[in-house]
């Protein structure tokens, strides 16, 4: 199992491990979680590999995810420091649990948007960026369904050349770049 494919939601798990705060290890659960799929060939919504990622994260840096983020992504877009629930372990939950206001979540994707770029300034790379909102895994056969035109970098897929950040309980960022727009909703 690699980096990316955490980032493509194809870790090769059949379903989820479930994370709750009774669990001693939220790294060692999901690593002792069955693999039936070769990592990188099996496409399933994981969140607890988004966690992972944010674990992999405060491993290399010694940081929180949450405090990593800010002088590099937050500050510069003009985002007061978020709340990001952390595990019992105290890391940042990654797949979940960060609280933005609506025109926050229009910001990171006008940053998308714009391929990196906010106030003439290069925040996130334009590879990284074409990268992340490209079709990385096919996730569905139904050309005409929103949910099966592939998955990126932690990034849905759109029809009419769109992509999404789809958040918990209703939180949602559509970039349509044909159409030079974003749509933020909580």
């Amino acid at each position: 199992m690699q980096v990316i494919d955490l980032l493509t939601m194809s870790c090769g798990h059949q379903q989820e491990v479930r994370l709750n705060p009774e669990v001693k290890n939220w790294a060692e659960a999901f690593l002792n979680h069955p693999v039936p799929h070769l990592p990188g060939t099996h496409f399933n919504y994981n969140t607890p590999g988004s966690y992972m990622l944010s674990r992999i994260v405060q491993e290399a840096t010694g940081a929180k995810v949450v405090d990593y983020l800010q002088p590099r992504l937050f500050d510069p877009l003009g985002i007061k420091p978020p709340r990001w629930d952390s595990c019992p372990q105290g890391v940042s939950l990654g797949g979940y649990g960060l609280f933005l206001r609506t025109e926050d979540i229009a910001k990171f994707g006008q940053l998308y948007l714009q391929k990196g770029r906010w106030h003439d300034k290069l925040i996130l790379p334009q590879e990284f960026i074409e990268k992340a909102t490209a079709k990385q895994v096919s996730n569905g056969n139904d050309p005409d369904n929103d949910w099966n035109q592939g998955y990126g970098f932690q990034f849905w897929r759109c029809t009419h050349g769109a992509y999404r950040g789809d958040g918990r309980d209703g939180q949602f960022c559509i970039v349509l770049p044909e159409k030079d727009a974003v749509i933020a909703i909580t």
